[in-house]
C-alpha cells in the first residue's frame, strides 16, 4: 500500500547544472525522509537534466518532470500538480540547506501547527552585500508575519490543501508572485510563521553579479509597488529567470 509522504519538494529549473547538484545532496543528506522530490525542468539547455538523474537512486522518490513553462510560477505550479506531500516545499535550485533542516521543519509544525511557514535567508557565499540585502529582508518579513504574511521565494513551505484551495501561484505575475501567493493564502485563512532556524542558504549570484545599489532598488521598489498597488504584472525593471543569466557578460 502506497503511503503518501509527508513533504513534497518542488524545484523549478533552468539551466541549473552548476547549481542543483549542490541543493540535491543536502537533500539527500537529511535526517528526516518522509518526502519526495519534483525537479520542474523548463527546458535546460544545459546539463541540469543529467545532473538530477545523478540523484535518482539517493533521493527517497524523485520525479524529473522535463517541459517548457512560461515562467517559474508556471513551472512551480507545474510541479505541485504530481505532489502528493501534506505539505508543499517550494525550493529555488540556487539553495541549499542543513541535514536537520525537514527533522526542525517538522517539530515547527508540530508545536505552532502554521499552514505556512518561511526560513531567513542566509547568504552563500556570506558576502558584505548579501548579509546587507538578506538581512534587511529578513527582518521585514518577521516583523509582518502577523500582519501582513510575506515570504522570499527561494524558500515557502505551505500546505497543499491551502495550495490548491487558492489556485497556486498566479502565472500573469512578472515580480513578486511569493509574496502574492502568501497574500492570498493568508485572506484565506492561512497562518505564516518565520523562523531563523533551521539554516537555509540562498546564493548571492544575483546581487554579485548586479551590485548593492540595483539589487536593493529592485527588491525595494518590488516591495513598495506590491503593498501600495499590488501584484507586479508588468516589468517595472530588467529581470531574467535562469542559470545563463549568471554567465553573461
Amino acid at each position: 500500500m502506497y503511503m503518501s509522504p509527508y513533504f513534497s519538494i518542488i524545484i523549478p529549473a533552468h539551466n541549473e547544472e552548476n547549481t542543483i547538484g549542490k541543493l540535491l545532496k543536502t537533500i539527500t543528506n537529511q535526517s528526516y525522509r518522509d518526502f519526495e522530490v519534483i525537479i520542474s525542468d523548463s527546458d535546460s539547455e544545459d546539463e541540469t537534466c543529467a545532473v538530477v538523474e545523478k540523484y535518482r537512486h539517493t533521493v527517497p522518490s524523485l520525479i524529473l518532470l522535463e517541459e517548457k513553462t512560461q515562467n517559474v510560477s508556471a513551472a512551480r505550479n507545474n510541479g505541485a500538480k504530481y505532489a502528493q506531500g501534506e505539505y508543499l516545499i517550494f525550493f529555488d535550485a540556487d539553495v541549499y540547506i542543513e541535514d536537520h533542516f525537514l527533522k526542525a521543519v517538522t517539530r515547527h509544525i508540530q508545536l505552532d501547527h502554521p499552514s505556512m511557514m518561511a526560513m531567513w535567508n542566509r547568504p552563500s557565499p556570506a558576502s558584505w552585500r548579501g548579509r546587507i540585502i538578506f538581512g534587511l529582508m529578513n527582518r521585514i518579513v518577521q516583523a509582518v508575519q502577523n500582519i501582513r504574511p510575506a515570504a522570499n521565494g527561494p524558500g515557502i513551505i505551505i500546505k497543499r490543501a491551502l495550495f490548491e484551495s487558492i489556485g497556486g501561484f498566479d502565472q500573469t505575475i512578472f515580480f513578486g508572485e511569493d509574496y502574492d501567493l502568501i497574500k492570498r493564502a493568508h485572506e484565506k485563512g492561512g497562518v505564516m510563521k518565520v523562523y531563523k532556524n533551521p539554516l537555509f542558504f540562498v546564493s548571492t549570484r544575483r546581487f554579485e553579479k548586479e551590485g548593492l545599489v540595483v539589487s536593493l532598488y529592485k527588491s525595494l521598489s518590488a516591495l513598495l509597488h506590491q503593498f501600495i498597488f499590488g501584484p507586479v504584472r508588468k516589468p517595472i525593471f530588467k529581470y531574467e529567470m535562469g542559470g545563463q543569466y549568471y554567465h553573461k557578460k
